[in-house]
């Protein structure tokens, strides 16, 4: 029988016989495309080499670190892995696929393979340099700090562990630490345009604005196509009221950033301090074409129509801005002011709530342990009243403390430490201690029933008109003896002239716009017509250093001002309560000195800008807070000629200097 013949087994893929050193040059090509930006062919040559030789690792990485570059993170971090499994001890490899991990977003993994690195590798820089990237992106500054450090150890001229370093500690307000860190940073790298940028945001915290504008200038001149720093810079220009540079910069942050609505918003807020409404509408038009639904811009959109004097459609974008955006309090507290302006006292008391929300209150909220008044019996109840803002509303919420006393409640109150002597005086029944931080341990004791800060006592005291004139009289009382030597004193230098105080501007800590503080000032030589009065004695009650400003003024006029050396009008409220209540009559803009003038009982007369301050209401003549106070209105935004005329005619026709 014929033995069968055994079948020869062949495999069907191809044996390829290729040495080492062919297998190098090929790897060396993939290189060499890699470095020239042709990615496809460096990973065609790949790929082709893991046919030749499946368990090459290093190989392996490479694709990894192609596929990261293009993106593919999950195809790059299976890659990597492959490599890693082939040889576990190269630092490279974990190195990239914590990259990998890092940009997919898998920080824990990340995190895991960057210390994988530094066990093999301890003296790896650039891995504790990413690995405190990790760390910031989960929150553990800490350890990010700790970790740039390491990484500056070891390689103490790597700049970007320093810009690093310098952010970690911006974000713990570890300033000094931040500006040290990145001066180091753009003295290894002094082209590091970034790093001047952050270092002039720091410098902008601090109040150090000329150098914030240093740092922001050198890093447009390194990247001028750097829109954030000279958005920065438009910040830092207008900080200083350098409007015209504010616009220029941010109009090239504009230019550079088309979209950038917060240089848009910005601008706009600008323009309204240099009284081009229309331009600013405009503007704030054009931000909401960019982003729709930017409550900020709808914010202030309201804020330039009201100074147009819109004041309807103002309400209704300040409503769109609440709508969109329900927590925003400075649109909540814009919207206050103008329903309190157009006397909807209900509904305006209740917005002004939100004015302790917002960034640029005055004053920080009080941190007291009792619960808050929500307008019950207060009969044999103990209430601490902390005062809030400036002085002028201090003085004009006080006004609503004897409705308290009516309601047989203990009342304390904190106020500021300048007001104390004068409100004691003026209210015996009411405990007043001045305030301080920490706070006066007695306002910390919880056994008082309850607090109040003193602006929401008009939510429950103050719903309507008929509520401020059941309590219109005068409620300050000035030191008798004080009053009477002053009194005297300008009587015997005026030679028998009516006695008038004036107050020309403000300047108090509620303007933090230079247009509000602008429509509220008046420049002295408006004064003139008054002050040519003959049977007039003018007397100054301008707080603040002022007497340049008098004596160039009298230079110029042959008119003088009197100046009384005693009075510092700023540091001593009672002080200068005396001196308003020696005198017959005060001509002011809208400040503290016509509160004061008017809780005082004084006559008072107070020019008011086309649109005033919401306490002031509309078109009245008179006002609901001060019984003897006569308003001066502007006909016209910006236009004070009729205002100062109707003074000068009330003046000549006053029965005082009529008598004279």
């Amino acid at each position: 029988m014929e033995r069968s013949k055994k079948k020869q087994q062949r495999d069907p893929k191809p044996q390829f016989l290729v040495s080492a050193a062919d297998i190098e040059d090929k790897f060396q090509q993939a290189v060499a495309f890699h470095q020239a930006g042709q990615l496809s062919q460096a990973e065609k040559i790949c790929k082709q080499i893991l046919t030749y030789n499946s368990q090459n690792a290093e190989v392996f990485h490479f694709l990894g670190i192609i596929a990261c570059q293009v993106g593919k993170y999950p195809v790059a971090v299976d890659l990597i892995t492959q490599a890693i499994e082939i040889d576990s001890k190269q630092p490279p490899f974990y190195y990239s696929l914590a990259n990998a991990l890092r940009e997919q977003g898998k920080l824990e993994k990340a995190t895991e393979a960057y210390q994988q690195v530094i066990q093999i590798q301890p003296n790896h820089a650039d891995a504790y340099n990413n690995l405190g990237t990790v760390f910031i992106n989960q929150g553990r500054i800490d350890d990010a700090i700790e970790a740039y450090q390491q990484a500056i150890r070891i390689q103490p001229n790597q700049g970007e562990a320093y810009y690093n370093l310098g952010n970690a500690f911006h974000s713990q307000e570890r300033m000094e630490e931040a500006i040290e860190a990145y001066q180091k940073a753009i003295q290894i790298q002094p082209n590091q345009g970034e790093a001047y940028n952050n270092l002039g945001i720091v410098f902008t915290n601090q109040g150090r604005i000329d150098d914030a504008i240093e740092a922001y200038q050198q890093a447009i001149r390194i990247q001028p196509n750097q829109g954030e720093a000279y958005y920065n810079l438009g910040n830092a220009f207008h900080s200083q009221e350098r409007m015209e540079e504010a616009i220029e910069a941010y109009q090239k942050a504009i230019q550079i950033q088309p979209n950038r609505v917060e240089a848009y918003n910005n601008l706009g807020v600008v323009l309204i301090d240099q009284e081009k409404l229309e331009e600013s509408v405009q503007i704030y038009q054009k931000t909401l074409e960019i982003q729709p639904n930017y409550a900020d811009a709808y914010n202030n959109l309201g804020n330039a129509l009201r100074e147009q004097g819109k004041l309807e459609e103002s309400i209704r974008i300040f409503q769109k801005a609440t709508h969109l955006q329900p927590n925003h309090a400075e649109a909540h507290n814009n919207l206050a002011m103008m329903l309190l302006l157009k006397g909807n006292f209900e509904n305006g008391w209740k917005q002004y709530e939100w004015r302790c929300q917002c960034d640029n209150f005055p004053f920080e909220k009080r941190d007291f342990p009792q619960p808050f008044w929500e307008g019950t019996d207060l009969n044999d109840k103990s209430i601490l009243v902390w005062t809030e803002q400036g002085i002028g509303d201090e003085i004009m919420f006080t006004s609503i403390l004897p409705d308290l006393l009516n309601m047989n409640a203990n009342i304390i109150v904190e106020s500021d430490r300048r007001m104390v002597s004068l409100f004691q005086r003026s209210f015996p029944k009411i405990q007043f201690i001045p305030r301080q931080n920490p706070p006066n341990s007695q306002l910390l004791n919880t056994t008082i029933d309850y607090q109040v800060p003193i602006g929401s006592l008009g939510k429950w005291l103050r719903r309507d008109e008929n509520s401020f004139i059941l309590n219109r009289n005068t409620y300050l009382c000035a030191c008798p003896k004080k009053t009477s030597r002053k009194r005297k004193e300008y009587q015997e230098l005026a030679n028998g002239k009516i006695l008038i105080g004036i107050s020309w501007k403000s300047t108090g800590i509620n303007q933090r716009h230079t247009y509000t503080k602008k429509k509220k000032s008046t420049p002295l030589e408006y004064w003139q017509p008054l002050l040519a009065q003959r049977n007039c004695y003018f007397i100054n009650l301008q707080y603040g250093n002022v007497k340049q400003e008098l004596n160039e003024f009298q230079k110029h006029t042959d008119l003088k001002i009197y100046q009384d050396e005693e009075i510092d009008s700023l540091s001593s409220l009672d002080d200068f309560a005396a001196q308003i209540s020696a005198l017959d009559l005060v001509i002011s803009t809208s400040n503290t000195t016509v509160h004061l003038a008017g809780a005082l009982g004084k006559q008072v007369w107070t020019l008011l800008p086309h649109i005033p301050d919401w306490r002031w209401t509309l078109e009245r003549e008179d006002t609901l807070w001060y019984p003897r106070m006569r308003l001066f209105r502007q006909h016209r935004i910006g236009d004070w000629s009729k205002a100062f005329q109707q003074v000068k005619l009330a003046l000549e026709q006053h029965p005082t200097n009529k008598n004279t």
